[in-house]
């Protein structure tokens, strides 16, 4: 059987655009590759892991999304719907961020495993937390907590810098014992994380099937479901319960319209995360927050990815 490798090259402020197009399409996983997460891993390279990086990465550039498809008789069809609807996008914003261009290449069967897994090796995320594909062994050192995940299907192999920025801000403020909700769970990354950071109990919603299917999964993985609980669900519509800690890796404008739902959601000096908007977009998110009675009591910024966590 022949693959198709399909990507593009964006800003990293539209990555997640492309990338969930080709989740759309039905791309079994989505793998981000350039300058920025480079820039990240040799950030850690004084920890003595040795960093190996595929031929295909530029040191200069854009960020490459990339998405492997079978060739089949639906392929033509998946191509033209991505081509369709990143043209669609570039007449709305328009702008140099986004360019919609795709760029294909065939591959054997027999290259598909090493040309996946090339992009994907043991990560370490904030101070104590390691995200390892299951197809590496990986002993942990003493203190750090070990995740277990796969490229699939949904948001969130700790690769983008909004997920990273939200584990690193709950390593730094989740309480041992607190109750979170995690909006948007995507893969259930975040919602695994609190688990083994500490929290009680973590309820997890996303309104994608797939999303909820891949969360169930990846909680089951990491043993964590006496924990945590994945269910669809449209941000905080019909929930009753309130927690410690609300975190939202989400766009911004879907983070601003969330926001008139904390007071509800949280407890007295709950903790809110904010992420997965870019700088430029940080002011609005900020307003929002405050206009609800949130203060600001930390922020951190990798790339041009911003995380906010505001108290209640």
């Amino acid at each position: 059987m022949f693959w198709a490798e399909v990507s593009c090259e964006v800003s990293d402020e539209n990555s997640e655009i492309v990338a969930d197009l080709f989740r759309l399409a039905g791309a079994g996983g989505v793998a981000f590759t350039g300058p920025s997460l480079i820039r990240e891993r040799m950030s850690s390279a004084d920890s003595g892991e040795a960093l190996t990086f595929p031929e295909a990465m530029c040191l200069d550039g854009p960020l490459r999304v990339t998405a492997y498809f079978p060739v089949d008789d639906l392929l033509e069809n998946r191509v033209r719907l991505i081509k369709e609807a990143l043209e669609e996008r570039w007449a709305r914003e328009g702008g140099p961020g986004l360019r919609p261009a795709l760029t294909l290449r065939q591959i054997e069967n027999s290259n598909w495993a090493t040309a996946w897994k090339s992009y994907y090796t043991v990560d370490h995320v904030g101070k104590r937390v390691v995200i390892v594909p299951s197809w590496i062994d990986y002993s942990p050192e003493r203190g750090e907590i070990v995740i277990l995940m796969d490229p699939g299907e949904a948001f969130g192999t700790g690769q983008h810098e909004s997920t990273r920025g939200a584990i690193s801000a709950m390593e730094a403020h989740l309480e041992p014992g607190a109750r979170l909700f995690d909006i948007g769970c995507g893969s259930g990354i975040l919602s695994i994380a609190a688990a083994k950071l500490g929290a009680s109990w973590v309820d997890g919603v996303d309104n994608d099937s797939v999303a909820v299917a891949v969360a169930r999964s990846n909680v089951d993985e990491n043993r964590v479901s006496d924990k945590v609980a994945i269910s669809p669900g449209d941000l905080a519509t019909g929930i009753t319960g309130r927690y410690d800690m609300v975190v939202a890796n989400i766009l911004a404008d879907v983070v601003v319209c969330l926001t008139p739902d904390l007071p509800r959601l949280l407890v007295p000096g709950g903790k809110c995360i904010s992420s997965g908007f870019v700088a430029k977009q940080e002011e609005s998110v900020r307003v929002a927050l405050e206009a609800v009675g949130h203060t600001i009591v930390d922020r951190l910024q990798l790339e041009e990815w911003v995380t906010l966590v505001s108290e209640g």
